[in-house]
């Protein structure tokens, strides 16, 4: 075999397997626009007023493809990196008891596949699908602080139904939250929380093809240190698709299966609001996935907040 049919044969052998991973051949269901894994300590608690301006890289490093079963279908060696710019502003507005705020994702995907067998990689990277949240609203009540968001998934990023590798997933997305937090002594020293994230997807684009709705319920348990500045704990989530993708191209495997993952994992938080910086750091390994890619997230959290003294009535 000559050297350029073998550079054609591994070439059409990338193709081939990044057509299989992206265009849902080897992934039964579609996926969703949220991140698992991407809150952690503290997610069941709405932001004091204030403004927020954060970069929130989160990194999953897949190793593997797993069946409907929980079977390895694929062994991979393949990262997607989200860069995301988050800004938020909590008012002093109360609505329904709550103070009231909005919220601005820009997220930036940047997909590697690695095949080292082939010695080659293949790559996209671009501005994803924009997400606003004109309904932020948070509680505080004693030990327990509630928080209830709606916003959507814009799709702004490129799509093109006959891509294998694309930067954004081609459709609408209505999503759902609500959460809460809790401190178990009068010190408020223990906390632990809680957020469920709904998503209701609409129809995708150039295809017959409805993602099914998506739940996200994402917890923590932490302490706290350094005159409150320090959380330290652990943090993890469920996910589950709760029906099938609908249409003509939905599951080319033919599976019905609904697609699952869970994680855990350890996370650090610092907050100085003196300082105006927040960072945080979160590790959770995913298990016991089926339909789905399993592996590593890597969430970072690098905040400026200017909190806005309290009101006067």
């Amino acid at each position: 075999m000559s050297f350029g049919s073998f550079r054609r044969r591994q070439t059409s052998l990338v193709a081939l397997i990044v057509s299989l991973i992206f265009a849902g051949r080897i992934e039964a269901q579609q996926n969703g626009h949220y991140l698992q894994g991407i809150t952690g300590l503290d997610n069941g608690s709405g932001a004091p007023p204030g403004v927020y301006v954060a970069y929130l890289p989160y990194v999953n490093a897949i190793n593997s493809f797993k069946g409907p079963s929980g079977q390895t279908l694929l062994n991979a060696d393949l990262n997607v990196v989200a860069h995301n710019v988050a800004y938020q502003v909590t008012t002093h507005k109360k609505i329904l008891g709550a103070e009231y705020g909005i919220a601005v994702i820009i997220p930036v995907v940047n997909t590697r596949v690695a095949f080292d067998a082939l010695n080659t990689n293949v790559q996209e990277a671009g501005v994803s699908d924009l997400y606003f949240a004109p309904v932020v609203l948070g509680w505080e009540k004693g030990k327990a602080n509630f928080l209830v968001n709606y916003g959507f998934y814009a799709p702004t990023g490129d799509y093109d139904p006959a891509k294998s590798l694309n930067k954004g997933l081609g459709f609408w997305e209505h999503q759902i939250q609500a959460g809460m937090s809790y401190s178990f002594d009068k010190k408020k020293l223990w906390n632990a929380s809680v957020l469920s994230t709904w998503e209701i997807n609409q129809s995708k684009t150039g295809q017959d093809l409805k993602a099914g709705p998506m739940m996200n319920v994402e917890y923590s348990l932490g302490h706290r240190f350094d005159q409150y500045k320090i959380n330290l704990g652990a943090a993890g989530y469920v996910y589950h698709k709760l029906s099938e993708d609908s249409g003509s191209d939905a599951s080319i495997l033919g599976s019905r299966t609904l697609d699952r993952s869970f994680g855990i994992g350890p996370e650090f938080k610092y907050t100085n609001p003196m300082k105006h910086f927040g960072l945080s750091f979160r590790y959770e390994r995913q298990f016991a996935v089926q339909s789905k890619t399993q592996g590593d997230v890597y969430a970072i959290g690098l905040t400026w907040l200017n909190i806005f003294p309290p009101s006067h009535h």
